[in-house]
């Protein structure tokens, strides 16, 4: 969250319906076996939202342009679960990343930019856990999703995986380290060139090209031998407005045939990739996210593998065909059919354990299923391999729960049932249960349950304020001018008697630009008032002095005031310059 944030009320942005966090769709990352490819835009990101989101010990990023939201959202959750989050971005595209960094710094995840021993840090890549990376040709750039066409793979090699982290750990603290190959590893600036070069040198039988930049002398050289040897060489590469016409005429004219692609004849070729020798026992796929150039091979930190993997040969070569042939398809990607089986309505009570089993079908074989779930009751949630939802409920009250399966290749189905969670006994006459309306502020701009003073308090900045979970959340403060400023929120609430827990809870994140250590200038009260709108007390009192990382839980007992209808109300007072925010969210009145 941003310290020096200087709010705008009522300009919030409207977040995508892929952008909630805790809710990212998650098709299985990868299927049975060491790779898995992705083909882009064919197979769509959410594997690689269902990837970040498998996360339980560390997630390492390294990208040249991130600029996608639900990327920014996810990390943030993450770093907020436990997860140890670090993040690479590329140092000289700030016009692209500053947003991304700000999210991610603000959400408490350590961001560097990129060292400057590389000319830019062209790399693509996430490791989850230390057990997995996936290596991309395509960036984290949401601007360029539909129309790039990129590829990306999961690779569980654990010499491949160590290699990664291993010159991660160097890039992220600025040292200088000779990267290690692992066991499929193509990295820049040390031995890429060599690498690719060896790669179409090996070839003798066939050679497919795909590339969005094509200047290197040596490997257009070596495309050439290839030919002139009787390789059949062709090539797909995007059209730059001429910049490499006579690269592209040198390789024609010893034969290779050249399919170029612009904004009006389909993707933009984004993608970095050769296949040798598809068909026999000796064929290989690079991918990555190397260009044909000087800078990307010998002055970049770039990373792409070769492997043998038929599975991802096959996707890739299938995909370059279409894409020669002007008649762009998904490469080979199955079509499947993805059914979810419905357990039917449930019931339940609070502080009673729950489970039930849902189950999905998938017409593609060999295929792993991933599932996700929106709606459960608190309290509840649900094993994402395995489709069992369990737990024990927290909050009374009925939701429409949905489950979606969804596999590799993108296909998904869901099912929507009700889940009812009835109040546990409590003391006699305890009508128990969650009594807040719209407790979490997920009803944004329609929200009728809390009485703001204005109408962006209730906002769905993702960039400067991102929500504790959701979207949506509450904002105070954040105001700089030539005045004092004060924000009112508060929710008048009917509390019953007879009950043995009165428990309010919140989210609170604090964050300021005042920078004295002694000074209150800006004050944020927790009151409870009266039906004439008198203070009965003061729960809690936060200043700028008390400006904290991340959200913290904040819990009170409301017994004294059982059995009358008060109102909880929040006020933030700014004064006129360098602003502090307070940013509440998903609060709750338990009585039980």
């Amino acid at each position: 969250m941003l310290s020096s944030a200087i709010r705008r009320f009522g300009l919030g942005v409207v977040a995508t319906a892929t952008a909630a966090s805790g809710a990212l769709l998650a098709p299985a990352a990868h299927a049975a076996g060491t790779y898995s490819l992705l083909i882009l835009p064919d197979h769509g990101e959410n594997a690689i939202y269902s990837f970040i989101n498998t996360a339980t010990k560390s997630i390492d990023v390294t990208m040249y342009e991130l600029r996608d939201t639900t990327i920014t959202t996810a990390l943030v959750n993450k770093q907020k679960a436990g997860v140890k989050v670090r993040v690479i971005l590329d140092g000289k595209q700030t016009s692209v990343n500053s947003a991304a960094y700000s999210a991610l710094q603000a959400g408490g995840v350590s961001v560097v930019y990129s060292s400057s021993a590389f000319t830019y840090t062209h790399q693509k890549t996430i490791t989850v856990d230390g057990a997995t990376s996936w290596i991309s040709t395509g960036n984290l750039d949401s601007t360029y999703y539909a129309t790039s066409r990129d590829y990306s793979v999961f690779d569980t090699d654990q010499n491949d995986v160590a290699a990664v982290e291993q010159v991660f750990g160097a890039d992220f603290t600025d040292t200088s380290i000779t990267p290690s190959d692992g066991d499929n590893l193509v990295w820049s600036p040390t031995d890429s060139q060599t690498h690719l070069l060896a790669l179409i040198n090996g070839a003798t039988k066939t050679l497919d090209v795909q590339e969005e930049e094509f200047g290197d002398t040596a490997l257009i050289n070596a495309i050439v031998a290839a030919a002139q040897r009787g390789v059949t060489v062709r090539a797909v590469l995007e059209n730059t407005g001429g910049k490499y016409n006579s690269e592209i005429s040198q390789v024609e004219a010893a034969g290779v045939k050249v399919t170029q692609y612009t904004s009006q004849t389909g993707f933009y070729v984004h993608a970095k990739a050769i296949v040798a020798d598809y068909g026999t026992a000796s064929a290989k796929v690079f991918q990555g996210s190397e260009n044909f150039s000087d800078n990307s091979l010998n002055a970049n930190r770039e990373l792409g593998l070769i492997i043998s993997d038929s599975g991802v040969l096959t996707g890739i070569e299938n995909t370059f065909t279409a894409d020669f042939n002007q008649t762009p398809s998904n490469g080979g990607g199955s079509t499947s059919t993805v059914t979810v089986s419905n357990p039917g309505n449930q019931t339940g009570t609070v502080g009673t354990a729950a489970s039930v089993q849902v189950s999905a079908a998938d017409s593609a074989s060999g295929q792993t299923l991933a599932y996700t779930a929106t709606g459960l009751p608190a309290g509840l949630s649900i094993n994402g391999s395995t489709g069992a939802i369990s737990g024990t409920p927290t909050t009374a009250g009925t939701n429409s729960v949905t489950v979606t399966a969804t596999d590799g290749t993108g296909a998904s189905g869901s099912t929507t049932f009700t889940w009812t969670v009835n109040a546990a006994g409590g003391g006699s006459g305890c009508a128990g249960g969650q009594l807040l309306g719209d407790p979490g502020f997920e009803d944004g701009a329609s929200d009728t349950s809390w009485t703001a003073s204005s109408s962006g308090i209730i906002n769905d900045d993702t960039t400067d304020e991102p929500a504790h979970s959701g979207s949506w959340d509450a904002w105070l403060g954040g105001t700089a001018g030539t005045t004092d400023t004060t924000d009112t929120l508060s929710q008048t609430v009917a509390i019953p008697s007879g009950c043995t827990t009165y428990s309010f809870s919140f989210y609170l994140h604090t964050d300021t630009a005042e920078t004295s250590t002694t000074r209150a200038y800006d004050k944020l009260t927790l009151q409870v008032l009266d039906g004439s709108g008198n203070a009965l007390s003061t729960l809690k009192t936060v200043t700028n002095l008390n400006a904290t990382s991340g959200y913290a839980q904040q819990t009170y007992s409301l017994a004294s005031y059982a059995g009358k209808t008060v109102t909880l109300k929040f006020t933030g007072t700014n004064d006129y310059e360098d602003p502090t925010s307070w940013v509440i969210d998903d609060a709750a009145l338990n009585v039980g």
